[in-house]
């Protein structure tokens, strides 16, 4: 399976990139500091990005993980069928939770540090 992850944290893309690759869940994973070159990346790949699991960090400087979803929302559906949007965050802000809830691009959130059981789990693996 393809992975996107979308953080601002060096330390997060690196520890969820090697989680992913070790559990055999992540065939690959493209790591992304910045929530604008993500957005730049899949206008680029509409054709051709395979399905993809994307993990979203809610909280980053510039474009946060809300704003992220925002746009994706404005990318063709030919493309955002074949991703799978979780948001990740060690938020316990209501108002986040409930934000994430109401965004029907989104599959749910999930709690750093990343729990493959629960991921492999809601991806049905």
């Amino acid at each position: 399976m393809e992975f996107i992850i979308i953080d601002d944290s060096t330390f997060d893309l690196f520890t969820q990139e090697k989680l992913l690759l070790k559990s055999g869940l992540a065939r690959t994973v493209t790591a992304f500091n910045s929530a604008q070159t993500a957005i730049e990346f899949l206008r680029k790949r509409v054709n051709t990005l395979p399905e993809t699991v994307m993990l979203l960090d809610i909280q980053m400087p510039g474009i946060n993980g809300f704003e992220f979803a925002d746009r994706y929302a404005e990318l063709p559906d030919s493309l955002r069928k074949r991703i799978r949007l979780f948001m990740i965050s060690s938020t316990v802000d209501i108002e986040d939770i409930e934000q994430v809830k109401s965004n029907p691009n989104v599959i749910e959130l999930l709690s750093k540090p990343l729990e493959i059981p629960v991921l492999r789990a809601l991806l049905g693996h």
